[in-house]
Order: C-alpha cells, then structure tokens, then sequence
C-alpha cells in the first residue's frame, strides 16, 4: 500500500512539531529532509557544542516514525 507523499517541508514542520512537543527544540538546531533512494532523510544541524545523545534518539525516533507512514513527494 503506497503512504501519502507530503513535500519536503511538511515532512520537515511535522519533524519539529512532534520534537517540540516532547523537547525542547535547541537554538540553532534545524532539520532539512531529502530524497535518499526510494525513502528520504532528514538531515540535522546544530550549531550546538555538545551533542545531546537523548535528544539525538528522540528525533531518530520521530523521523523513523514518520518515515513509515509518510513518502517523499516528488
């Protein structure tokens, strides 16, 4: 069954909904998502010193999530 296509953007608003909603979303942080074969990924960056590993599973989390219900539009 094919899963509805949201654009890049979306996918990338929806990523930081769902973050701020569990966390608190760093200064400086922003998250981009692109085409990566027949799926897409997101892509972080973080003007930030220290990686924060909990934060770090939390969006993995959510981006896999997300990746499962929803296809990059093209």
């Amino acid at each position: 069954m094919k899963r509805p296509a949201k654009s890049a953007a979306e996918l990338e608003a929806l990523i930081r909904v769902e973050m701020e909603e569990l966390c608190a979303w760093p200064t400086g942080m922003a998250v981009t998502v692109q085409p990566d074969g027949e799926t897409w990924k997101a892509n972080v960056m973080w003007g930030g010193r220290d990686t924060d590993e909990n934060l770090i599973e939390i969006l993995q989390a959510v981006v896999d999530r997300l990746r499962s219900e929803f296809d990059l539009a093209t």
